[in-house]
């Protein structure tokens, strides 16, 4: 925090638009006595304040909070915190970041096996940890088990600029955020292939992240979520549509991806498949009806952030050292709600 305190003071004594501390201040929404406490250290930042300043300031929130400059190599004018094109996605997604700050988290790093495996060696180990750490199959909630087994968080948010998941890494602290969706199904796909991203150890830093996936994250996840010895095992072109909707619905997978990795794998998709390829909702519900009122399928619906970071959260209002605007943010809650 002391880092992120001193860049506000550069961002600051920087700024064009020539205002003081007590003009920011009212800007932000924040008392000037409380601004003025947050740059003697005498209080902490909230991450709502944090975005707050980043938006009067015109500096990167994602630079306030890990003071990663996102230089461009085109563009080297202007001090390091307006230099190149902003990622909206990684604004968003750097915010978490702040929020465990906030009240002194961290999270373990997410270890890196060797370097020669493969995505389905890697996949392997991966899915025996995360099985350890699970009381049920851990495809069922993968969230948790993620957190479970390797002590990061996993957050599902429900605003900000489109994107599907991103795996972040900012100093001390290591997590995955996910865009809220109805689509489980798809949720836990790309979920892993962001952990299959920490995991190979291909996290780039932020903001220098494009649309462009590493293939071995992809690779890994569909290996994670449909193992080549189960897919194997299975006679397709026997598959009833019964039968692929209750396999669907066991490994929390898409038609769509089942197919990719069949494909994948050189196996012939057989004709319930090549039925359902792009209807994997309708025919979830045409054989289980009572599948969308299932925990499963609400687990991306809503908000998520991991119990810890809230438990400190609400500990730190009741004392008084944090005000709650960040676990309102990570809640999609008005501030008055809580």
């Amino acid at each position: 925090m002391d880092q992120i305190r001193l860049r506000v003071r550069d961002a600051i004594s920087s700024n064009t638009e020539g205002l003081n501390q007590s003009g920011i201040a009212r800007q932000v929404s924040m008392t000037q006595d409380a601004l003025s406490r947050s740059l003697s250290g005498q209080r902490n930042f909230s991450a709502g304040e944090l975005a707050a300043l980043a938006k009067t300031l015109k500096v990167s929130l994602q630079w306030l909070i890990t003071g990663d400059p996102r230089a461009d190599a085109n563009n080297s004018d202007g001090p390091p915190y307006v230099r190149g094109s902003l990622d909206r996605v990684a604004e968003t997604v750097a915010f978490p970041a702040g929020a465990y700050r906030e009240v002194a988290l961290t999270t373990p790093a997410v270890p890196v096996p060797p370097t020669e495996l493969t995505p389905e060696e890697a996949a392997t180990q991966v899915a025996s940890q995360l099985s350890r750490a699970s009381l049920q199959p851990f495809m069922q909630d993968l969230p948790a088990a993620i957190e479970n087994a390797f002590g990061i968080g996993v957050f599902v948010v429900a605003e900000g600029p489109a994107f599907d998941a991103r795996a972040m890494v900012a100093g001390e602290v290591t997590y995955v955020v996910v865009r809220g969706t109805g689509a489980w199904y798809q949720a836990n796909l790309v979920l892993a292939r962001e952990l299959g991203e920490l995991v190979g150890g291909r996290q780039p830093e932020i903001g220098h992240r494009g649309r462009r996936r590493n293939q071995w994250s992809r690779e890994f996840a569909y290996a994670l979520l449909l193992p080549a010895e189960t897919v194997l095992s299975i006679d397709w072109n026997k598959q009833s549509p019964r039968d692929l909707a209750a396999f669907l619905w066991e490994r929390g997978v898409s038609a769509k991806a089942l197919a990719h990795r069949l494909d994948a794998l050189g196996i012939q998709r057989g004709p319930a498949l090549v039925h359902a390829d792009e209807g994997t909702l309708q025919l979830l519900v045409w054989h289980n009806p009572a599948c969308l009122s299932h925990d499963r399928a609400r687990a991306y619906r809503s908000p998520r952030i991991p119990f810890d970071l809230f438990s400190a959260h609400l500990k730190g209002m009741r004392e008084g050292r944090v005000d709650g605007t960040s676990l309102a943010w990570m809640l999609d809650t008005p501030l008055t709600e809580l």
